[in-house]
């Protein structure tokens, strides 16, 4: 890309990549014909996104639609006299320019590689939808890729630190003496790894053509995976495997730093290396994958290091228990998920757009699906459309739209226990241990007759589930049934379950240990799975249910109220709602609940009644936006504000709740006036009156 000023001479175009993606058309091309595309992460004003690095472009642009979302707060400066010419002989057109903060590496690797730079706001060339950005030689961060660099035994010590990941990708790598491939990660889209993460996926395996012998191995290279953090868990294969000079393996990494690392993709992610087989057991295709036995070691029980080594010895009895990676998930025995409608009529419903932008997420989300065979391809009737929905970490939830199938099921009356009810049967326990199941849903499979009312359609193809999918209506209740039937007489008693959480709780370190033991066995024969990284184990205090539980009692979780503080006035009665529903949670450790917000609940209650505040109440004219109609603002009085303010102190500064003792006799205070009816229970405890539940 060159630019040209319309008062100098006029040159011919030059001709540069504009990050067209080529690579989806490698199978058809020798290896040495395309490279690898220099996109790398990078953050612009903070921002997080993707750059490509062009060392032949001479400006820096920024796509109208980043701009749009991002950056709309710095206004442009107009520009003029200034052609951009691309690929062919088509100007580009733009719509001025700004000063903006570059920074490669801090949200990778930790480190920090940032420059100031001018940028150029245009519309998105077709063809460039892996990036938002262009960086030109106008910025340092290019520059350093254009000044002379030392090679010496394949290093890159000429180049700035944050750009050597991206040079050693479009330089040729040091072949060791028995490599005789490399793995370059499939899917399109990146993918973040949290530190001590482990991940598994497709990859591709291409051979360089030398005789490797009956079996290799895929392991790290250390040139491109230890730089970022990344190192591959080493497989071995036979070689009858690999049947093509380009093959498709699963492998799994880890993430071996203390920070968040990206694995991009298409990426050179290992090597395969020529092995000879030590035993018989390593001809079976692959070597022991499992977890360290240092992982299991409770370090941060408040315990004596005897007692320590003699649990991590006790769980280490059940280390199949527990899930290796995120797709290594348990296939419930005892039962199968059932959908018994009203009617058998079939229905069929359109398959929604998705952005073009998450095709790529999609994609290798659905084919990790069908590899770890949760899903597989349908000709059912039935059809329920998908929603994408981005999270915090710019990955995708996969969400089913199962509403028109959950109308016609026949509810399913088992029930989730009330978790105050539950809670009380950690009375007298001093020490908990909290296990969490590996995506615990899809541990039950589905029956036969009823996988294909699971259907889902989507622009790339149409599904149903081998294992029970979130959403369904009664999913619930058949994983409560089942986690119930699996612990058996010790529930309530030993151990508590609520769906994929459970708690073993004791009053001596002995007592616990014994239960403990006994839950860890009985998931086993039911071919449960556990996520080892969810677990605690043998605490005086832990987190269960959004609550803190100890010997004292039960008390509001911190985490979950570090925001209440600082909530803002809700504008609406959507926001009034979200904000009485989570508080009303907590309402059994509030005393006075409903008496302080009585003036909140009124707003709700003019809302329900048709009296609330609406657009058509003070005008003749047609109803406005539904944010207008919603519009709490004008009823807002001081009364409203006190008691906002009053209840976010009042959830901040709740009580420890006691466990009720049976054996005590209880003392109930009531109160009641106009505005509400209140009532505490009390039991003593060391000569103090000491609150078991707040009633209001």
């Amino acid at each position: 890309m060159h630019t040209q000023n319309l008062h100098g001479p006029r040159r011919r175009p030059g001709y540069s990549e504009l990050g067209l993606n080529f690579l989806s058309a490698m199978t058809k091309f020798p290896d040495q014909l395309i490279g690898p595309s220099p996109i790398v992460p990078i953050q612009v004003e903070g921002v997080y996104t993707k750059a490509l690095l062009d060392s032949g472009a001479q400006v820096t642009l920024i796509y109208r639609d980043f701009y749009e979302k991002h950056l709309r707060h710095i206004p442009l400066q107009k520009l003029k006299d200034l052609e951009i010419w691309g690929i062919g002989t088509e100007k580009l057109p733009y719509d001025g320019y700004l000063q903006v903060k570059l920074e490669i590496g801090s949200k990778v690797i930790g480190q920090s590689g940032g420059c100031d730079a001018l940028a150029i706001v245009c519309p998105r060339p077709s063809g460039a939808n892996r990036s938002s950005i262009l960086v030109g030689t106008n910025t340092d961060l290019v520059r350093r890729l254009l000044t002379p660099i030392v090679m010496e035994e394949g290093s890159t010590r000429g180049v700035h630190p944050m750009l050597r990941p991206v040079y050693q990708r479009m330089v040729e790598e040091q072949k060791a003496p028995a490599e005789v491939g490399r793995l370059w990660r499939l899917g399109g889209t990146e993918k973040v790894l949290q530190s001590g993460e482990v991940a598994s996926f497709w990859a591709s395996v291409k051979l360089n053509g030398s005789q490797p012998g009956l079996y290799v191995v895929l392991e790290t290279d250390f040139n491109h995976g230890s730089e970022a953090g990344v190192e591959e868990i080493p497989e071995i294969i036979s070689m009858r495997a690999l049947k093509r000079t380009r093959e498709r393996v699963s492998v799994s990494v880890c993430n071996v730093s203390d920070s968040p690392v990206i694995l991009e993709a298409r990426m050179p992610i290992g090597q395969v290396a020529s092995t000879t087989p030590l035993s018989p057991t390593d001809l079976g295709g692959g070597v022991n994958k499992e977890i360290p036995a240092e992982r299991f070691y409770p370090k941060d029980a408040p315990i004596s290091p005897e007692w320590k080594k003699r649990l991590q010895s006790q769980i280490l009895k059940w280390r199949d228990l527990f899930s290796k990676d995120e797709f290594d998930v348990g296939l419930a025995k005892s039962t199968e998920h059932r959908i018994r409608l009203q009617e058998d009529k079939p229905f069929r419903e359109r398959s929604r757009r998705v952005p073009l932008g998450d095709l790529d997420d999609l994609r290798e989300q659905l084919n990790e699906l069908q590899r770890t065979k949760v899903i597989q391809e349908s000709r059912s009737p039935y059809t329920s459309p998908i929603v994408i929905v981005r999270k915090k970490n710019g990955s995708i939830r996969l969400c089913r739209d199962y509403r028109t199938l959950n109308q016609r099921t026949i509810p399913d009356q088992y029930a989730t226990p009330r978790i105050e009810d539950a809670l009380q049967c950690l009375s007298g326990a001093k020490w908990f241990s909290v296990l969490d199941l590996r995506s615990g849903y899809h541990q039950i499979p589905m029956h036969p007759e009823d996988k294909e009312k699971t259907a889902f359609i989507c622009p790339l193809g149409f599904f149903e589930f081998n294992r029970m999918p979130q959403g369904l209506t009664e999913a619930p209740a058949t994983f409560q049934w089942l986690m119930e039937k699996t612990v058996g007489d010790m529930n309530l008693i030993e151990v508590l379950v609520y769906l994929d959480d459970i708690i073993v709780f004791g009053k001596t370190l002995e007592e616990h240990e014994q239960r403990l033991e006994k839950v860890l066995k009985r998931l086993h024969e039911e071919g449960l799975k556990l996520s080892l990284v969810k677990c605690q184990f043998c605490l005086p205090s832990v987190t269960y249910l959004g609550h803190v539980v100890s010997a004292e009692g039960v008390s509001t979780d911190p985490r979950k109220l570090e925001a209440v503080a600082s909530w803002p006035r809700p504008r609406n009665v959507t926001e009034l709602r979200s904000i009485l529903g989570f508080c009303s949670y907590y309402r059994r450790l509030v005393g006075g609940f409903a008496k302080i917000t009585q003036p909140l609940n009124k707003l709700l209650q003019k809302e329900d009644a048709g009296e609330g505040p609406k657009v058509s109440d003070r005008s003749s004219s047609a109803p406005g936006p539904r944010k207008a109609r919603e519009s709490i603002q004008e009823e807002w009085t001081n009364q409203c504000e006190s008691a906002f303010m009053k209840l976010k102190e009042s959830l901040t500064r709740a009580p420890v709740l006691v466990y009720a003792d049976p054996h005590k006799p209880y003392e109930l205070h009531v109160d009641a006036s106009r505005e509400g009816l209140g009532g505490v229970l009390y039991q003593e405890y060391g000569g103090l009156l000491r609150p078991v539940s707040y009633v209001s």
